[in-house]
């Protein structure tokens, strides 16, 4: 009997110390394998590939993105098996909102090649989140602010871009559009300004998602203004547009834009737009300075057709960050003093005189940061006869 105990035990031993090792066995994790993967990219028709700079390929696999910079127009990669997808992005050079795009997605379980196919897309990282120069009192002309937004996902930088008011009648070609020059703004009818630095300097980040409030005067203007008045508290501001030789102007406690080019001296304050204007954000190529680009004759012209002998800065479409083109509502009909890429129709001024701003629309809005709509169509990506926020995240999306 003991002895048939024994083998017993002995049996039921055997077979647990064999159990482990089928176990383990069976929980082996199969051999991942790698492939060669080739991309080929195409340009867009009428680019080339040496006027395209930061070309990069990110790759995805679930939740892991891979970033490679593209040195050709043909790269070989090596990449685990697995679903990927691809996408593929670079800037155009000497174009501030032009960039070529593709994307694409392939199962790699054996070498193969990967065709995408580029498209020109254009998209600035800076936009006018809000303009208000409709005024809170008649006849106060102070009190104006333009809120300027990084509505991409990377750090952004103020140094040296160039804020201007085009000239333009708005209801018909002005005298550039009429002789055949539509790829040039004219800039001045006062002043143009631009925040300090050079063109590609990194002294004035902002965050994704951020944004900046430049003020006509950095002061609280409902607390200035005559009584009765509508008008914002900017005392906060973080930049303010001081013109120095406008008679009784203060310089208040915000930093300055600098003030580039100036063909009136008896405009008081900088693109007055009561009742309509186009607005401007610019980029000038890196390594360049406003002052430079301004004391340039080259980018000074004269109205087309005409004796008058003011000057008027002249900046192209492809500086061009963000164009709003505010029409006013009285006028039966409009015409843009943009080219259709940089912004397609004019959005409605608001009412005058009541402390009403347009504002560009929250498109969606991610972790709390909000996002916002940019078709380069004023008349589809601004609301108008909206409260004055300066500085004010939005929480919800506009539908």
């Amino acid at each position: 009997m003991k002895k048939a105990i024994l083998k017993t035990i002995w049996a039921l031993l055997a077979i647990a110390a064999i159990v482990p090792i089928v176990s383990c066995s069976d929980n082996d994790e199969p051999e991942v394998k790698s492939y060669e993967v080739t991309v080929n990219i195409t340009m867009p028709d009428g680019v080339d590939a040496t006027s395209v700079e930061d070309l990069k390929l990110v790759t995805t696999k679930g939740s892991v993105n891979d970033t490679i910079k593209l040195q050709s127009a043909s790269e070989k990669i090596t990449l685990t098996q697995g679903q990927y997808s691809f996408s593929v992005s670079g800037k155009i050079k000497d174009d501030a909102t032009a960039r070529v795009v593709a994307t694409g997605s392939a199962d790699v379980y054996a070498n193969q090649t990967v065709a995408l196919d580029l498209q020109t897309v254009y998209q600035s990282p800076l936009v006018f989140k809000a303009i208000y120069t409709t005024g809170g009192k008649m006849g106060y002309m102070v009190d104006g602010y333009f809120e300027i937004v990084n509505n991409s996902d990377e750090v952004q930088y103020l140094d040296g871009i160039v804020m201007s008011a085009p000239a333009g009648q708005q209801t018909q070609k002005n005298a550039w559009q009429a002789a055949g020059i539509t790829d040039l703004y004219a800039c001045g009818q006062g002043t143009v300004v631009a925040f300090p630095g050079t063109s590609g300097g990194k002294e004035y980040p902002i965050q994704p998602g951020e944004s900046v409030v430049v003020a006509q005067d950095a002061a609280d203007h409902s607390k200035l203004a005559p009584e009765g008045n509508h008008c914002v508290d900017l005392s906060g501001a973080d930049w303010e547009i001081y013109i120095s030789n406008v008679k009784g102007e203060t310089d208040y406690n915000a930093p300055n834009l600098s003030i580039i080019f100036q063909n009136n001296t008896y405009m008081k304050a900088f693109g007055l737009g009561f009742f309509g204007r186009a607005y401007i954000l610019a980029k000038l190529p890196n390594g360049m300075t406003p002052e430079a680009y301004a004391a340039d004759p080259a980018n000074l012209q004269t109205t087309p057709n005409s004796t008058s002998t003011m000057q008027f800065l002249m900046i192209p479409s492809k500086y061009v960050l963000d164009a709003v083109d505010i029409w006013n509502n009285d006028n039966e009909t409009h015409y843009p003093t943009f080219l259709p890429k940089d912004d397609a129709q004019g959005v409605s001024a608001s009412e005058t005189w009541v402390g009403k701003c347009i504002r560009r629309k929250v498109s969606k809005i991610v972790n709390g940061r909000a996002y916002y709509q940019d078709t380069n169509n004023s008349s589809n990506d601004f609301l108008n006869n909206q409260p004055l926020t300066p500085g004010v995240k939005p929480t919800e999306v506009d539908k």
